[in-house]
């Protein structure tokens, strides 16, 4: 499937020098920056969820320790 994306000019500077330190096409850099923003906002996601199973089994605990 077929994209168009419009950047302003400093991100398509940006965009093209990444490409040229990295030998890849522009194509590529936006798709490894796409799989990295994915992979870090799963990994988040689950941090938070097991932040609040935690919170939530040890509440008693946790507001023992605050005092």
């Amino acid at each position: 499937m077929a994209m168009t994306l419009r950047l302003d000019e400093a991100h398509d500077e940006l965009l093209e020098a990444l490409a040229a330190k990295f030998g890849r096409s522009k194509t590529e850099v936006v798709q490894l920056a796409l799989d990295d923003f994915a992979a870090r906002a799963d990994k988040s996601a689950r941090t938070r969820a097991a932040f609040d199973r935690v919170r939530s089994r040890d509440a008693d605990l946790l507001d023992r320790l605050a005092r």
